[in-house]
């Protein structure tokens, strides 16, 4: 059984040469991810020179470890975030995750990227008394600040969700799926076909900063630039101490199965707050991760490893939701290293007190979500100074 990602084994791609001896650009960035990538596209397009090093390979880390969702909002639930921020800053960011898939629809037409992308809508399930209330609250509020959402009482729910237990849903009709590898490769694709540089295999080792350069340091090379992007999400704090104690590793255990014939789940499944989630390809595997609120502090930490607790209790439950399901075979393993921040939402702006590092950071397991205008709003802030969204993400929120 293979520990890769299902999308690793799926998506193959020559690796680009490790950095080597001394580079200039204008803006370096850290990490090739969807944040990155998207960032380093939007800078290209803005006339500036680009150079990307990536640790491992592109989409290594967390963009290529999960399930592939791309959902509005948070984890929490919308009545939920307007409890926690207010009505207005709640909707700003609701706002801004239904942007960021239209962003990332047009980079998937822009590079013609194949990658599976669908769009036919999330159910989210409740599975107590609290979480159905929560979900019909905030449908009615979704839709009051001209979101499409819509409340599914008990009745009509699927079989198989109703005879599970769950008491009612919340289906979201604009979110979507894809193959995460496929397409942050297409990007990766994209970005070199604009004349960005990328160097994979290239760990930074230290990021020196100064009021007008900064200086990416590898193994075997360094990168001179006027200023840097952090878009490494979790691993971030190795080189930006201030983020220390502000942004949490945080693991997500992900298994996928051998094929279904009968299309059981038509659409991404989100449950339990977010804490148990699936989909079911069109190519019949169920891919399903989760389950983290079994051992919350267990799974603090660096190490992509595996939780046999946690993977069990999902086996358990996918062969127990429905009859074609008892007899499922597990066909991979393997786990995700997510950065979390304090408040759920991303970390995206200047380092405080020092201008010429750009932080994007701290997606808290909603990645697909907020990624790609994430990194164009920092290759806004690059260029101009500004950007409409700067407040709802600014790091300063959190010093």
């Amino acid at each position: 059984m293979s520990s890769q990602s299902l999308w690793h084994r799926r998506n193959h791609r020559a690796q680009q040469p490790a950095l080597q001896g001394k580079q200039h650009c204008d803006v370096v960035v850290i990490g090739a991810g969807m944040t990155g990538l998207a960032a380093a596209i939007a800078l290209l397009d803005a006339g500036l020179s680009v150079a990307v090093v990536e640790a491992r390979q592109v989409g290594a880390a967390a963009t290529g470890r999960n399930v592939g969702f791309i959902l509005e909002g948070v984890a929490e639930s919308y009545s939920r975030t307007i409890e926690l921020w207010g009505r207005q800053r709640a909707r700003a960011a609701r706002r801004f995750t239904v942007e960021n898939h239209a962003c990332l629809a047009a980079l998937i037409e822009r590079f013609a990227v194949d990658c599976d992308y669908r769009r036919a809508g999330s159910l989210h399930l409740a599975a107590t008394e609290a979480e159905d209330q929560e979900l019909r609250e905030g449908s009615a509020q979704l839709n009051e600040d001209g979101f499409a959402a819509e409340f599914i009482d008990h009745n009509g729910l699927p079989l198989w969700a109703r005879q599970t237990g769950y008491r009612s849903a919340q289906m979201i009709p604009g979110d979507g799926e894809l193959d995460p590898v496929a397409f942050v490769q297409g990007l990766a694709d994209g970005l070199q076909s604009l004349g960005g540089q990328l160097f994979e295999g290239s760990p930074a080792l230290a990021l020196d900063a100064g009021e007008d350069e900064v200086v990416v340091r590898c193994a075997e090379g360094e990168i001179h630039a006027l200023g840097a992007v952090l878009a490494s999400n979790a691993y971030g704090a190795s080189l930006v101490p201030w983020l220390n104690g502000r942004l949490d590793p945080t693991r997500g255990q992900v298994l996928s199965t051998s094929r279904v014939a009968t299309r059981i789940f038509p659409r991404p499944i989100y449950a339990s707050h977010g804490f148990e989630y699936w989909r079911q390809l069109p190519s019949g595997e169920i891919v399903m991760g989760g389950w983290r609120n079994l051992d919350a502090d267990g799974e603090v930490g660096f190490e992509e490893s595996l939780h046999p607790e946690i993977q069990d209790t999902m086996v358990r439950f996918l062969r127990g939701l429905h009859p074609e399901l008892r007899d499922l075979e597990v066909r991979g393993r393997w786990s995700g290293i997510m950065g979390f921040s304090r408040d759920s939402l991303p970390i995206v702006g200047p380092q405080p007190g020092w201008p010429t590092i750009f932080l994007a950071v701290g997606f808290t397991g909603h990645g697909f979500g907020f990624s790609v205008k994430a990194g164009q709003m920092l290759a806004e802030l690059i260029t101009t100074g500004e950007s409409e969204h700067a407040s709802l993400f600014s790091p300063r929120r959190l010093s």
